[in-house]
């Protein structure tokens, strides 16, 4: 059982990695079509930002 844990832990850390580099890129197109003020440019960098805690807090 502690095995498999492990495992989970490790795919969900990977995962979170993939999603941040996501976010990143979709936020890049964002600033681009936007600028960096809007809205959405904006909730895209917050998300960033906490999916990185995520990471940290492991």
């Amino acid at each position: 059982m502690k095995n498999m844990t492990e495992q989970n832990r490790r795919y969900v850390m990977k995962e979170i990695g993939r999603l941040l580099s996501e976010i990143w890129r979709i936020k890049g197109l964002a600033e681009q079509e936007y600028g960096p003020q809007h809205p959405i440019t904006k909730k895209l960098a917050g998300m960033h930002e906490e999916a990185q805690m995520l990471l940290k807090k492991k």
